[in-house]
């Protein structure tokens, strides 16, 4: 199941999907907005129409054949994995619903925090099952279901994007992303096979920069700033196959290192940072112990 302290898992999936940087931009929206900003999107629900009943329809029966690793098997599994989903539609809606459009959740104590309005539920799950489904709906569908969304994007202030505090550095590894030219993704590529060969205990370190992420109260910082890269690597124009064979792993690490440098343990930090910086080179970021 997805939730944002996981966000890095999501992350994966959505950059090997079609429509994946657009769910992470519906992502990075909602988790820009506070309670009021939630409110507006209530005003602005779809009203429900035969053509976006039939969509959702659609949607559903699109989602229910959709393949996760956990459903792959037989000698073609192996390749199927690099493009299949960790999680479901399934587990990204129910994190949307209990922790995305919450802004002030961790205000209230456990179990208490309000649920937020069904319609606008309803309304931004149509939007990202147009997005998340994209390879499966047809553009009609996907029109219909997004369509209340991109009305109501209109009235929202543009979002100001949260990093925490270490966001100077943070960004400064999106930019250098952002801007890599195909020597430099080669090298990523080079760099992820690298960390695999030297079996680099890469989970080991990400759980601890979670941990710290966590404790922190640095989630919601940490989530947009793993779909700001899902949006970077998208533009720099990493292949599938790199971003499944390692590089988001590579990128992802570096992220996370960097959400939490003054908290993290410094080998973790370096584990997950030194593949990045063999890869762009030590001039955007000096390794501070």
């Amino acid at each position: 199941m997805y939730s944002l302290v996981s966000a890095p898992v999501l992350g994966f999936d959505l950059t090997r999907m079609a429509g994946g940087p657009a769910t992470a931009e519906i992502l990075l929206t909602l988790l820009a907005q506070s309670t009021s900003g939630i409110e507006v999107l209530a005003s602005r629900a779809a009203s429900h129409t035969p053509a976006l009943g039939l969509a959702r329809s659609h949607a559903l029966a699109a989602a229910a054949e959709q393949t996760s690793v956990r459903d792959l098997t037989g000698p073609s599994a192996v390749t199927l994995l690099q493009h299949s989903p960790i999680g479901s539609l399934a587990g990204l809606l129910h994190c949307v619903r209990t922790d995305v459009l919450v802004p002030d959740r961790d205000t209230f104590p456990a179990g208490t925090a309000p649920e937020p309005p069904d319609d606008v539920v309803a309304l931004v799950t149509d939007a990202i099952c147009a997005t998340y489904l994209r390879e499966s709906l047809t553009d009609t569908d996907r029109r219909v279901l997004a369509s209340a969304w991109l009305t109501a994007r209109r009235d929202l202030p543009e979002p100001a994007l949260d990093l925490g505090p270490t966001h100077d550095l943070v960004h400064r590894l999106l930019d250098r992303v952002r801007a890599a030219h195909p020597a430099e993704v080669r090298a990523l590529a080079v760099a992820a096979d690298r960390m695999r060969a030297e079996q680099v205990d890469w989970s080991a370190a990400m759980h601890s920069a979670a941990w710290a992420v966590h404790v922190s109260g640095r989630v919601r910082a940490a989530a947009t700033a793993q779909l700001l890269l899902v949006r970077a690597v998208d533009l720099a124009g990493v292949s599938v196959d790199d971003r499944a064979s390692g590089v988001w792993n590579v990128l992802s690490g570096a992220v996370q290192a960097l959400m939490v440098r003054d908290l993290v343990d410094s080998e973790s930090a370096q584990e997950l940072l030194v593949p990045c910086l063999a890869a762009f080179g030590p001039d955007w970021l000096v390794l501070a112990d």
